[in-house]
């Protein structure tokens, strides 16, 4: 995956406050990225930003900006600090300097290629033609399960969201506990039982209000599924770790091209939620090409295909990718 980002205004000189890098991932969070970004070169949460938010679970390239600037034998160093068997944080290169940090959400979408592994040869071979004969798709824009927590489980970040808006810190807390993602020091002070919001003081701010985005994501899903039932010809679909959704069952159909759904925003300087619904586009668009069918090197007697297309920003390609095999079976 590879980000489609909004490019900050670059300088060579004059003041110069901040380096703007690329940075690959694999097998950590755009969140665990930041922060080993944060410790490294001594710095605070508001001082290293990122446009958007990249699966731990995908090698994924993405714009980020450093109120620092960086030397080469700096970046030597953390790109081999920060390289394990399964997984790495590398500053590939550095974009430029400028005076301002860049901005959340600010990015256009995400290019992506994706192998789809371990197919019967008829099952490839239908998606190789499903997708050459459909090249512009349409999908539900439903939010998907890296939303509500991260691979391997659990998937609980919703009810954290849900238990702030609630004002409920306990619950936030004891979900949070589950998640395993309380630092030892944090979890000593919420032994105080009077405040277990001491807890998310501690967080990147950026964290707790995801918590709460996922629960509104939540909420959104469940509304577009509604609308869904209500305006096509649709059937129930199990999705694992986000529950029951409605697709529409025939190609062609009419909807609104707008969801609302009740939502929250939190101000994390206070804590204080307030209402702030969501709205997003109900269906998204896509050109894909499927190419490279060839034999599965990981899969003895299976083969391989890889499926490349662009979805714009808060569209999410594993969805994207079950909503294309139910419609390949439905057929």
């Amino acid at each position: 995956m590879t980000e489609v980002s909004l490019m900050p205004s670059f300088i060579s000189k004059g003041k110069r406050k901040f380096t703007y890098i690329w940075l690959q991932k694999s097998g950590f969070t755009t969140f665990e990225a930041l922060e080993q970004i944060k410790l490294f070169f001594k710095l605070s949460f508001e001082d290293v930003c990122s446009q958007g938010l990249k699966d731990e679970d995908a090698i994924t390239e993405q714009l980020i900006s450093i109120k620092k600037i960086l030397k080469e034998k700096d970046i030597v160093v953390f790109n081999k600090k920060h390289k394990f068997k399964n997984q790495f944080s590398k500053i590939k290169f550095v974009m430029g300097h400028g005076e301002k940090p860049i901005k959340e959400r600010a990015l256009h979408g995400n290019a992506f290629k994706i192998v789809v592994r371990n197919l019967k040869s008829t099952i490839a071979d239908n998606l190789s033609n499903y997708v050459h004969n459909h090249k512009q798709l349409y999908f539900i824009n439903y939010y998907d399960n890296q939303q509500f927590g991260m691979p391997g489980g659990p998937y609980n970040t919703h009810l954290i969201g849900k238990a702030i808006v609630e004002n409920n810190w306990k619950q936030a807390y004891e979900q949070l506990k589950i998640t395993n993602n309380i630092t030892q020091g944090a979890e000593l002070k919420a032994k105080d039982i009077s405040d277990y919001k001491k807890v998310f003081d501690v967080m990147n701010p950026k964290k707790v209000s995801f918590f709460v985005s996922a629960y509104n994501s939540f909420l959104w899903n469940a509304q577009a599924s509604l609308l869904i039932e209500k305006n096509t010809e649709s059937k129930k679909f199990i999705f694992k770790n986000v529950g029951k959704l409605y697709l529409p069952t025939n190609a062609v159909f009419q909807c609104p091209h707008i969801c609302e759904a009740g939502g929250f925003e939190l101000i994390p300087e206070n804590f204080l939620v307030k209402p702030k619904p969501t709205k997003r586009f109900l269906l998204v668009a896509t050109n894909m090409y499927a190419h490279d069918l060839e034999s599965d090197d990981l899969h003895k007697n299976k083969m391989k295909i890889t499926l490349s297309f662009y979805l714009p920003t808060g569209s999410y390609a594993t969805m994207i990718i079950k909503q294309l095999f139910i419609n390949l079976k439905n057929q």
